[in-house]
């Protein structure tokens, strides 16, 4: 009976024991931590969908003028669809304003991309707030969040390539909408 003991009975309690204990004590730990991975992903997902949004947007504000020349109902249906693009952009850079700090802080330190990102997040809203012409701010919009769009989201075979470039045109172009620069330095921007 001893040996039955000692080579069946023993090795299943001590299992038994470890599942019981990890159970308890990691487990919770790793459901904890998959639950803030998640949700880490799913705000890094919604940063994305909001930049696309955005181009999106701005490029159909680009293309859908409202001529003089056409007549209601299709006229205040066109406007109609141009205001609620307008809604959109707007809510859309509230949110980004709001919860930058989770997507924000999910991308590493290195070359200042968060600092990219609060300024870009920062920037785009009080460039949708201001008071330059529509034309003009959907144009700004766009080109800032193009350079967003291939920094953060562009394949990871061109980051050697294109994304330092565009890091240091975003740069410029932030620093000249935040006054930090003059304005015909974005004349040499390609």
């Amino acid at each position: 009976m001893s040996i039955w003991v000692n080579s069946v009975l023993l090795p299943i309690g001590i299992s038994l024991v470890t599942t019981v204990l990890v159970g308890l004590t990691v487990g919770p730990r790793l459901a904890a931590r998959g639950k803030r991975l998640q949700a880490a992903y799913d705000s890094r997902d919604r940063f994305g969908d909001s930049v696309l949004d955005i181009l999106a947007l701005c490029a159909n504000l680009e293309k859908a003028h409202v001529q003089s020349g056409i007549k209601d109902p299709l006229r205040s249906r066109l406007q109609d669809e141009r205001d609620r693009w307008l809604g959109q952009i707007d809510e859309t850079t509230t949110w980004l304003v709001d919860h930058w700090q989770r997507f924000v802080l999910g991308y590493l330190g290195r070359r200042d991309v968060r600092n990219l990102l609060v300024r870009y997040v920062a920037d785009a809203r009080g460039l949708w707030l201001s008071d330059r012409p529509l034309e003009e701010r959907v144009r700004m919009l766009k080109e800032l969040t193009e350079h967003i769009q291939t920094i953060y989201f562009e394949r990871r075979w061109r980051v050697l390539t294109a994304v330092p470039q565009e890091i240091s045109h975003l740069r410029m172009k932030l620093d000249i909408l935040e006054g930090n620069a003059p304005p015909t330095s974005l004349a040499s921007d390609p």
